[in-house]
């Protein structure tokens, strides 16, 4: 439940770019409140032991160091919080290129730096905190080989702690970058803070592990080739400026209770910033309820669709449009009824602004398109079209009769034949401009110059990343949302103001699919089509659509001839009304 002062109720009027920054702080707040509770659960396991049993985890509750190291992971998760609420994403650069996450890096080169460079400073205090708690022969940066009396030597172990805390930085805050982790992923269903976290506790445990171990064996490798080189060239700075030991001493990397320590501090410290990760987005992407706050909720959804100011605002008016249509009937209701407006019927406008999304992804797709080549042959007639009517057919039969009918039938024609392979202009996207494509045509015409760079090179064509849209969710948002109130339309519109545009809902709808379609059936190179070759969101918004259309006409199943729609449309349509698309 949100609470607004006196100040912020006099803000509670249409304007839902200020409802939505009012409530985002809130969440923010909220956010650093949650982050008490797991920083207190890393301490707690930071000081388990499973020498004394029940005791060690009755002790680790109340002891002075679990309130210490409580303290340490609090403030570095506030800190990765602070970073998430810097450098999230709601959208994303729609590409088809080759080395994605190499591109995401060097697409934003100062956001990667900052992301780096807090991370590893964050990685450097956790280090020094659990070094001062269980570091042991690790806390002291100088050995005594000699005697108490003579030169001291630099520890190897705290020489090797510092760069793997360096690489457990560095390590995490690349993967948050180059895997889109900061790109927020909003929730398909509505459920409690409290079990939204609870669900994502066990993966997150995981995650941490599994990262801290890979990042283990990868700096075992690489100190274990190069660790010797930079001990010694840190000893022969420091023996510039005062006398040091020439003992020998022994590698780190072959103590069991090095990799241990290393292991532990990199779990928590990967626990402590994976948690803060997951309360951030849990948070920021639940769903809202802003328009109810509002003293005109239905004007202050709309100037939520229209804010494209901020992609996160508007994101969350889509999401708050595709809630109350799906499961609120008054306001769909009020939706539908609110026709007195100086700009229009509210649906007209709502419905507007679901149309323009849709649009613009046809017209991006239509953009990505190859030029045409030659004709293909036009696909035979379907069994069920009509002559020339201009009306959609129900068939004849009643719906349970044809759904039975064809529950079996295999989907009819064939599967779209493979387009022609076609050169790409920029095989690095358009977009890729000067450290980003210098670094990339460097390591493509290196790769190019031995058979097995070739070959990685031509694998990275095959299984390469394709992003098709940058607002995929605010998409599905906009296409269910619309067919929830066209569908509903039917018991719902009271004055009849929605049926005079299903056709052109219809054609957007259809537009959009045909286009979807044929880039689901191009192909990349000589490799025939599939799924894991084709963009998983294609592939996700095809089927979106075709639910939708579906869903539609088993609707209006008894009213699809008195609908009246043009024949190209009616055609378009009739195969899902046969239940053959």
């Amino acid at each position: 439940m949100v609470y607004l002062n006196a100040r912020d109720q006099a803000v509670a009027s249409a304007d839902f770019a200020k409802l939505a920054h009012i409530i985002l702080r809130q969440r923010f707040l909220r956010a650093c409140v949650y982050e008490v509770p797991f920083a207190y659960m890393v301490a707690v396991v930071a000081n388990l032991s499973f020498r004394t049993g029940v005791f060690s985890l009755l002790y680790a509750l109340v002891s002075p160091r679990t309130l210490g190291y409580t303290v340490a992971a609090y403030l570095a998760g506030v800190a990765s919080l602070i970073v998430h609420a810097q450098l999230f994403q709601v959208t994303r650069a729609a590409h088809s290129n080759h080395f994605p996450r190499l591109q995401r890096l060097l697409r934003h080169p100062a956001s990667t730096g900052t992301a780096v460079g807090v991370y590893v400073l964050l990685a450097y205090f956790l280090l020094i905190v659990h070094r001062a708690m269980f570091g042991g022969n690790f806390a002291r940066m100088w050995l005594y080989p000699e005697g108490a009396y003579g030169p001291p030597q630099l520890n190897p172990g705290w020489l090797a702690s510092w760069v793997f805390a360096t690489a457990m930085g560095a390590g995490y805050a690349l993967s948050l970058l180059a895997n889109e982790r900061l790109q927020l992923a909003f929730p398909a269903i509505e459920q409690s803070r409290i079990y939204a976290l609870k669900d994502r506790l066990p993966g997150s445990f995981a995650r941490a592990f599994g990262f801290a171990t890979g990042v283990l064996w990868r700096f075992w490798l690489g100190y274990f080739v190069f660790g010797w080189g930079l001990y010694r060239s840190v000893c022969g700075v420091l023996a510039r400026i005062f006398s040091t030991s020439a003992y020998g001493v022994g590698s780190p990397l072959l103590s069991a209770s090095s990799l241990i320590f290393w292991l532990h501090s990199g779990v928590l410290m990967t626990l402590t910033w994976e948690l803060a990760h997951q309360l951030f987005e849990t948070i920021l992407t639940e769903p809202t309820h802003i328009n109810e706050l509002s003293l005109d909720r239905n004007l202050c959804l709309l100037n939520g669709l229209k804010h494209s100011d901020s992609p996160l605002i508007q994101h969350l008016a889509f999401q708050e449009l595709y809630r109350l249509t799906t499961f609120s009937a008054e306001q769909r209701t009020e939706i539908l009824t609110d026709i007195d407006r100086p700009s229009g019927t509210m649906w007209t406008q709502i419905s507007g602004e679901c149309i323009g999304v849709i649009k613009a992804a046809t017209t991006q797709l239509q953009a990505q398109a190859p030029p045409p080549e030659k004709p293909k042959p036009a696909k035979p007639a379907l069994a069920s079209s009509f002559d020339a009517s201009v009306a959609v057919r129900a068939g004849g039969a009643p719906m349970k009769d044809i759904l039975q009918r064809n529950r079996w039938a295999p989907p009819n024609g064939q599967p779209p034949a493979p387009a022609e392979p076609t050169s790409s202009v920029d095989l690095f996207g358009i977009e890729a401009q000067g450290l980003e494509k210098y670094v990339l045509t460097a390591l493509r015409d290196m790769l190019m110059r031995s058979p097995l760079g070739q070959r990685i090179w031509s694998r990275s064509q095959r299984a390469r990343s394709i992003s098709t849209f940058s607002n995929f969710q605010q998409q599905v948002w906009a296409v269910r949302a619309l067919m929830r109130l066209v569908e509903r339309s039917i018991v719902e519109d009271q004055f009849g103001v929605v049926q005079a545009d299903i056709a052109s809902v219809l054609g957007c709808l259809l537009a959009y699919l045909t286009e979807l379609e044929r880039s689901a059936a191009q192909t990349d190179g000589t490799t025939a089509y599939n799924v894991q070759a084709a963009s998983r969101q294609t592939v996700a918004m095809v089927q979106v659509l075709r639910n939708s259309l579906y869903t539609f006409t088993t609707t209006f199943y008894e009213y699809l001839e008195a609908l009246k729609l043009p024949p190209a449309l009616a055609r378009q349509l009739q195969p899902f009304a046969d239940f053959k698309a």
